[in-house]
């Protein structure tokens, strides 16, 4: 049986409207889930943009060792800032403005299914890269 938020994502991008708040549960759980993966396989992953307006490639979901505040590092995915040719960890999934969170949640059929097609072609026989691949199934085909 699949995790609830996952199903609720993958109704979410058929066109089944989640409240705000219920989006931005999901994204908090996947991002957990995404970090869990990330963690095991430490395969980073430059993904699709997710900016707004004129400046749609400034920001990208990104897997990689995040470093967010103090000393904090994490494996995880995150929002992403491409300026200056860095990358930066600026936003969790969860906790982006209202209007970038639709491109965050329908970004992520296109970030499953290459993630995975990553992690399968570097770890493929690891559960975390079985894993990934069967939730790009679960969202693939979608947005």
């Amino acid at each position: 049986m699949e995790s609830p938020f996952l199903l609720e994502l993958q109704e979410h991008l058929r066109g089944k409207p989640l409240t705000t708040e219920q989006l931005r549960d999901a994204l908090g759980r996947l991002e957990h889930l995404v970090g869990q993966i990330a963690l095991d396989l430490q395969i980073p992953y430059l993904g699709p943009s997710v900016g707004i307006g004129r400046q749609e490639d400034s920001h990208r979901l990104c897997v990689a060792e995040h470093h967010w505040t103090g000393s904090l590092r994490a494996w995880g995915v995150a929002v992403c800032s491409t300026s200056a040719g860095m990358l930066r960890a600026d936003w969790h999934l969860a906790k982006v403005s209202r209007e970038r969170l639709p491109r965050v949640a329908a970004a992520l059929p296109r970030f499953f299914e290459e993630y995975a097609a990553l992690a399968a072609a570097q770890a493929g026989e690891r559960a975390s890269s079985q894993r990934l691949q069967r939730i790009a199934e679960l969202l693939g085909g979608i947005g």
